[in-house]
């Protein structure tokens, strides 16, 4: 969504950061800091977890002939209440969060005029993609935080514009991450360039791949996360280096578009077996803008559930009037994080519930 610099992009082996000096409001020291307390603090719950489950086993034995009064045990109300923190409790209670092996939850976050979504796998795995503009971070740190997140297993940037890795410098000082994913495209700007900062003083692994025959993110066995788009050709618009990711549980799956516009749904449907961008769920791509989610595209998806990150009375219109029209006229539920805040849906592999 930003305007670009160069008037055409094409793939680059390993970008490369200026000599330039940025006013950072933190020091190295400060978030290297700040990843050893986040490691540490997850090193202490998997203790503690295994501590309480031996107390549990213990307890367990020892009520076992007696007389039943409640349906929590004392063991079970201990280990909530030592692994969640009370305010952490409230919120996670007040969500009416499924529990973790009930499906793919699916959060797209309220950060504004930008993208962010959070994938808690059947698992327990969890996933970021995208982290909104500058600014995002408590939105994301407060969310994770609630349901006891204190690593990502994998963060994807879905292309490198500031309204969608903004937030990521944050997620990246505050949080150990196992893998990150962002296109192969270049990218000029002081945001980009303080993100490369951040991940190499991280301990992520970067990885870059571009959409081909099969081309997997490895998250949970469980769930196949399915690179769509972007190929190793030219875009005119920045926008098209935008990640098409399909993650299916079951016969149930999601579909995030970045900002993709018209071309690169195009470049995908031509590349691509059609049934691989079915979707119960359609993160539509670039906020709602009127230049995406054509008709032919939105056929193919033939999603019941779609999903527009837009920050409400925003300078670009979005989401477009013509946008709206084409999901109406199909059906499509809409949900808009202008209006209906955070939206967090749960796939049970047979069926998508919307959980707020």
């Amino acid at each position: 969504m930003e305007q670009e610099r160069n008037p055409k992009y094409s793939p680059v082996n390993s970008p490369q950061k200026p000599g330039t000096d940025w006013n950072q409001n933190e020091t190295p020291e400060e978030r290297a800091r700040k990843r050893k307390e986040r490691i540490t603090i997850a090193s202490l719950i998997t203790l503690l977890i295994a501590v309480l489950s031996i107390l549990f086993s213990l307890l367990h034995e020892q009520l076992a002939s007696q007389t039943q009064h409640a349906s929590v045990s004392p063991a079970a109300a201990l280990t909530a209440s030592a692994t969640t923190p009370p305010e952490e409790s409230a919120s996670a209670e007040s969500a009416q969060m499924p529990a973790v092996d009930a499906g793919l939850l699916v959060s797209f976050l309220d950060v504004g005029q930008g993208d962010s979504a959070f994938l808690r796998s059947p698992s327990g795995k969890t996933m970021l993609v995208d982290g909104g503009p500058e600014g995002s971070f408590p939105v994301i740190d407060h969310y994770l935080t609630s349901l006891g997140v204190v690593g990502l297993d994998v963060v994807v940037a879905s292309h490198l514009h500031s309204d969608h890795i903004g937030g990521l410098i944050s997620v990246v000082d505050t949080y150990p991450i196992g893998d990150f994913y962002y296109p192969p495209f270049d990218a000029e700007s002081d945001t980009y360039f303080r993100l490369l900062d951040a991940l190499k003083e991280s301990q992520a692994t970067v990885k870059q791949p571009l959409a081909g025959v099969n081309t997997l993110i490895p998250w949970d066995d469980q769930v196949e996360v399915r690179i769509l788009s972007p190929y190793d050709t030219i875009y005119q618009d920045f926008n098209d280096t935008s990640y098409i990711i399909r993650i299916s549980y079951g016969n149930t799956a999601v579909l995030l578009t970045g900002d993709a516009t018209e071309l690169a749904e195009k470049l995908a449907l031509k590349a691509q077996p059609n049934h691989l961008f079915r979707a119960d769920v359609l993160k539509v791509a670039h906020h709602g803008s009127s230049d995406a989610t054509f008709e032919k595209f939105l056929d193919t998806v033939s999603p019941a559930i779609a999903v527009i990150s837009v920050g409400k009375d925003n300078d670009y219109g979005h989401p477009h009037d013509s946008l709206l029209d084409r999901l109406n006229e199909r059906g499509i539920t809409v949900y808009r994080t202008d209006q209906d805040g955070t939206i967090t849906l749960l796939l049970d592999g047979t069926s998508v519930r919307v959980i707020k």
